[in-house]
């Protein structure tokens, strides 16, 4: 027999202050996978083994194993059960609490004993690890016929040949009630310190246990699903590329997570043991990656500095390099490198958002408060993976609720960045077409509506209504109080256009101070010589954006288009430029103000 040896827990003292230079950062990381990848296993000194038999009598629903069971590491990981169970006596199992860790290296296997005695042969108990992503688990017990009964379940199996498919490793207790069974856990499970509660269940407990599980799993994943879905839709209509990096992001932290909570082995990959067992250490590390472009993506950090920029991708280059080298080799240095690059990413990723929250765009901040939560939840696997921390439910879960926070922010911020954007581009394009100061139809696309007006009364025979307007004193507002109380006039001249104008009418201005109104048809004269006695009548309103005692007078001249006497056709600027020597005829006649031409 090889001489049982014992791996030490790995313990860390809490840093005293925020790291606030990254060569300090840097070193204090590689302390940490030097400090956990080196002691694997020490010599124990044996202590009590007296522990409490486990009577599963009804009382209590879900019994923890802490306290109540024994441990040992079997160095070789040659040991049979019969031969653990005939020299226990003499190998030093000693008490496993709450907060056991320990790092299993090679073929190293970890002996869990411990003694349960079911009350009620109807009643049916199970032992559940209440965690995912174990190499190899097995329980052994000797049935009452002297023979040994085996269950087998972890990544080195399909999920499909385990003892109970579940998400995490389940085993059915033996329902024997003439006395207390012993029962025996082994535990292979290498690169990562193991740490997990054993917790023994009764049959509908875990049954109502895994159901609000499923349930709440089953909120986020569909959540995910659906918000990249939108994802992708929003930015296949809006061709914005952000959303395409938001999707891959959310899809694989998504995966990631499916694959380290069992969800992935359960019912994505049952027959897949291998992938199974490197899901988590390849999906995780490229989720990391794709949040890291994403951040960097939608903040720019290079309008914040080159350096943070060369770094995000740099960084990125450097897990995707070592996520290979780690497949490749498999061993626990390439392990604790993904773990010192991934936790550089997530300062990084820190830094871009920290410096783009204080450009004070809004939806940057939405950003930065949805990843928050992230960054904090995955400080926790990487303490678990430097032997720091026990595997618990923050450790299981806490990435899982982050996830659930982020999610939604970081689409309501895209949403706001992607709307601000197109409000920006729809002002742009309508420079195109609108006149700057007035914001009505500027005179080209105003001719060019005309035009098609023109076309469009002559193919349906009916007349469409042209007004053309002119600010008669405009000259006096600029020589008596200057160019921006005319500029003022102008903008009110254009408000009342569009007071009057209907929906499909459209209003310009055509020259410095002149006005256009065309009149979609079918219209009839009385329609048109209304509107132009409202735009009369509207200007000799007083206002309060002009000086006391000042109003706008307005020359209106109208006509019903096309005036086929003419002979104008379809030539747009042709009926304009007969309105405009009516309308500088009409100038001339202080006391009128519309005039008529074939209405």
């Amino acid at each position: 027999m090889p001489t049982p040896l014992q791996a030490p827990l790995t313990a860390s003292a809490p840093l005293s202050r925020p790291l606030r230079a990254w060569f300090f950062l840097l070193t204090c990381l590689v302390w940490l996978a030097l400090s956990s990848s080196g002691g694997a296993f020490a010599a124990h000194t044996p202590g009590s083994t007296a522990t409490p038999v486990v009577v599963l009598d009804g009382e209590q629903s879900s019994v923890p194993l802490a306290g109540r069971s024994t441990w040992w590491v079997d160095a070789s990981g040659q040991s049979s059960v019969q031969e653990v169970a005939q020299r226990y006596a003499e190998l030093p199992f000693v008490v496993r609490d709450s907060l056991h860790r320990v790092r299993l290296t090679g073929d190293a296997a970890l002996w869990v004993r411990f003694d349960a005695w079911t009350q009620d042969s109807r009643s049916h108990w199970e032992l559940e690890l209440a965690r995912s992503g174990t190499d190899r688990i097995s329980l052994h017990h000797q049935r009452a016929d002297g023979g040994w009964l085996e269950q087998h379940a972890g990544d080195s199996l399909p999920v499909k040949d385990w003892a109970s498919p579940d998400r995490y490793p389940v085993f059915a207790l033996e329902p024997r009630v003439d006395g207390p069974v012993t029962y025996w856990v082994r535990i292979q499970h290498a690169r990562v310190p193991f740490s997990g509660e054993l917790v023994v269940h009764s049959h509908s407990r875990l049954r109502e246990q895994r159901m609000v599980q499923q349930f709440l799993l089953g909120g986020y994943f569909g959540m995910a699903m659906l918000l990249t879905a939108i994802a992708v839709v929003n930015g296949l209509v809006f061709r914005d590329t952000s959303f395409g990096a938001y999707a891959i992001y959310i899809t694989l932290l998504g995966l990631s997570l499916a694959a380290s909570l069992g969800v992935g082995g359960q019912f994505l990959w049952p027959n897949a043991p291998q992938l199974n067992g490197s899901a988590e250490f390849v999906l995780l590390p490229l989720a990391a990656v794709a949040g890291l472009l994403f951040v960097r993506h939608v903040v720019q950090p290079r309008r914040i500095g080159r350096w943070l920029d060369r770094i995000s991708l740099a960084l990125a280059a450097v897990l995707l390099v070592l996520v290979v080298w780690d497949q490749r080799v498999l061993d626990q240095w390439s392990f604790q490198a993904i773990n010192v690059a991934g936790s550089l990413t997530m300062a990084v990723v820190y830094a871009m958002l920290w410096a783009a929250w204080r450009t004070g765009d809004r939806w940057v901040r939405w950003i930065a408060v949805g990843i928050l939560p992230v960054l904090l939840a995955g400080a926790l696997p990487v303490l678990r993976n430097f032997g720091l921390m026990s595997s618990g439910f923050l450790s299981q879960y806490g990435m899982v609720i982050a996830a659930a926070i982020e999610a939604p922010l970081l689409m309501y911020a895209l949403l706001q960045r992607s709307s601000m954007q197109h409000e920006a581009q729809a002002r742009a394009k309508a420079l195109a077409l609108t006149e700057p100061l007035t914001g009505l139809t500027n005179r080209h696309n105003f001719m060019l509506r005309l035009h098609e007006s023109l076309i469009r009364a002559q193919r349906y025979r009916h007349h469409s209504a042209l007004l053309l307007i002119d600010l008669d004193n405009h000259a006096w507002f600029v020589q008596e109080h200057g160019r921006e109380v005319a500029d003022r006039a102008l903008v009110l001249t254009g408000s009342l256009l569009r007071s009057v104008a209907r929906d499909v009418d459209t209003a310009a201005r055509v020259d410095d101070r002149s006005f256009a109104l065309l009149m979609e048809g079918p219209v009839r004269s009385a329609q048109a010589v209304a509107a132009a006695t409202s735009i009369v009548a509207g200007g000799l309103r007083p206002s309060s954006q002009l000086p006391v005692g000042t109003t706008l007078r307005c020359k209106v001249v109208v006509a019903l288009l096309p005036e086929e006497t003419l002979g104008l056709q379809e030539n747009a600027q042709a009926h304009l430029d007969w309105l405009r020597i009516t309308l500088d005829e009409l100038k001339n006649t202080p006391r009128k103000s519309i005039q008529t031409l074939n209405c």
